[in-house]
């Protein structure tokens, strides 16, 4: 089996160096669709608990690439996403007598990123890097019911929610297949950081504090598959 995995990897990197390159050159459009997972975490906040976030997203991407002599591929690509990466949850799973709970969500986002990569027979392989501006959402809420015993939510049971545009940075690998000279199809890993996100969440029980700063991260795998002209 060992002897049969290497003679076929051989064959497919022989396959491959020989193969003249496909052309990238030219605009292309097309669909895609991604899971992420990641945390969120309100650093105002010392003890708040980093929490997770995950979901699936989809949307569309088109972009232009350059393809120079030497087969190395440049690019330029723009994206927008929609779908839902988040959380609810209970404080009561850190502290069994909190009454708080929320919702931490990233539910839509646009980026546009810088590709470099080298083509190779009909493969794509490219690091890209570039700027993620996302819509994120967040729900804070204290209901007595959630717990059999507690001393919070002493001045009033609530749910309260805010909203933010953030803008990050992502960076990320992946390669394409060039199926023929219209389709090609892929997938992509990235890592997207999206900063400072501050929002007001007012608790009337503690009327101090009620300015948050949530950072998130995530990383994420795409599926991609794109129409060239």
């Amino acid at each position: 089996m060992k002897a049969l995995v290497i003679t076929a990897a051989a064959l497919l990197v022989t396959g491959t160096a020989s193969a003249a390159p496909a052309n990238w050159d030219g605009f292309y459009l097309g669909a895609q669709a991604t899971h992420g997972e990641g945390h969120t975490k309100d650093r105002s906040n010392a003890d708040a608990s980093k929490e997770s976030i995950r979901g699936f997203t989809g949307g569309l991407q088109g972009g232009r690439m350059w393809q120079f002599d030497n087969n190395v591929v440049a690019g330029i690509e723009g994206a927008l996403t929609f779908g839902s990466i988040d959380r609810e949850w209970k404080d009561s799973r850190n502290n069994q007598y909190s009454p708080y709970y929320g919702k931490d969500s990233v539910t839509r986002s646009g980026m546009v990123n810088g590709k470099l990569g080298y083509a190779a027979g009909k493969w794509l392989p490219y690091v890209s890097a570039g700027v993620t501006v996302a819509h994120q959402e967040f729900t804070l809420g204290c209901d007595k019911s959630l717990v059999a015993e507690t001393n919070g939510c002493r001045v009033a049971e609530f749910e309260n929610r805010a909203s933010h545009t953030s803008t990050g940075t992502n960076v990320g690998a992946g390669v394409l297949y060039r199926f023929n000279d219209r389709l090609s199809g892929g997938v992509e890993y990235r890592y997207t950081n999206l900063g400072s996100s501050p929002v007001t969440l007012q608790d009337p029980n503690y009327p101090a504090v009620g300015r948050r700063n949530f950072n998130t991260n995530y990383s994420s795998v795409t599926l991609k598959l794109n129409y060239h002209f």
